[in-house]
């Protein structure tokens, strides 16, 4: 796959740098860790799914489709690169042989959108070990692109389907993203200046075995055509949960054996379940009508979190 391509999780990779599986990335943390390490992931995914939905209040006429695809992309707070990492750490007990516990700190950890380079865990004496050693370095990024063909078609009663679906393998995983919205145009029903529109959607996308998270959200927007020009905006809200589940495999130390510390590997299951707050936004775009063809763009404002998105999409319509 070209470097150049638009991943959903994975953003662009530098000329210089191999890229980096994010599911081999979640298995390098634990399970006290992956919340605060894959927080920017399941955060981001869910300001940027809710982005792109529409670009005009006005339905498709019954049976009538659009076909086209939307690019967004999603800007990724320098705060929400690195955080405090609070790591197991385990010793032997030279006196009496016990396996003690503590915890480490450890400041500027990559987040899985952070800096590259692993941290290693600094524990003292010779016979202790940070579980991990070493934590892992992120994708390197401060944004996150996404591409994401789209279809619609209109029904009676000024209601319109869309629907959103790609897999895809990357460095030997299956990703796969799939997306289903309703829309129903109010002012089909009430003569207004403007056209006015309800919508919801729901969405799941999936990193191979490991990572399943699921988005709800929904909508009100107007728009207004004035020739070739027509405005848009809309507030709205989307809520995501999203399930891990992997296994973690650490090095515990068993004793002490001719003045070296033996170790033990162990695998560990990791099951968490991560929900951010219900995230508001406010949308602003306009759409430019060629014939068929349909260019817009939009900005989301995202009150709820630190990350905001643009998206922008090439639409081909019979309406």
């Amino acid at each position: 796959m070209s470097r150049m391509a638009v991943l959903f999780v994975v953003v662009l990779a530098t000329a210089s740098a191999p890229a980096v599986s994010p599911v081999e990335l979640l298995r390098g943390v634990g399970a006290e860790l992956v919340e605060d390490y894959s927080r920017p992931l399941v955060e981001s995914y869910g300001v940027a799914m809710g982005s792109g939905w529409y670009h005009s209040a006005s339905a498709l006429r019954t049976l009538r489709f659009e076909l086209g695809a939307r690019v967004m992309a999603v800007n990724i707070p320098e705060a929400a690169r690195t955080f405090t990492a609070r790591v197991r750490a385990c010793s032997v007990n030279t006196t009496t042989g016990a396996i003690d516990t503590f915890y480490v700190n450890v400041e500027g950890a990559a987040t899985i959108f952070g800096p590259r380079d692993t941290t290693p865990v600094p524990v003292p004496g010779e016979y202790s070990v940070g579980i991990p050693p070493v934590l892992p370095g992120g994708l390197g990024v401060s944004w996150m692109p996404i591409v994401v063909p789209q279809a619609s078609v209109g029904l009676p009663l000024g209601f319109e389907v869309t629907a959103r679906y790609v897999p895809w393998p990357f460095e030997g995983t299956m990703v796969s993203f799939l997306g289903v919205g309703v829309k129903n145009e109010l002012s089909s029903f009430v003569r207004l200046p403007f056209n006015l529109a309800v919508q919801g959607f729901y969405q799941q996308f999936i990193i191979g075995d490991v990572l399943n998270s699921r988005t709800l959200g929904g909508n009100i927007h107007i728009s207004r055509s004035l020739l070739v020009f027509a405005p848009y905006a809309g507030v709205g809200f989307d809520k995501s949960t999203t399930d891990i589940d992997y296994v973690f495999r650490a090095s515990f130390p068993t004793g002490i054996e001719n003045g070296e510390l033996k170790t033990e590997e162990i695998d560990l299951p990791v099951v968490a379940n991560y929900s951010p707050p219900v995230n508001l936004r406010g949308t602003l775009g306009v759409a430019l009508k060629f014939g068929l063809v349909l260019v817009n763009a939009d900005y989301n404002y995202n009150a709820s979190t630190g990350y905001h998105a643009v998206s922008a999409g090439l639409s081909a319509s019979l309406r």
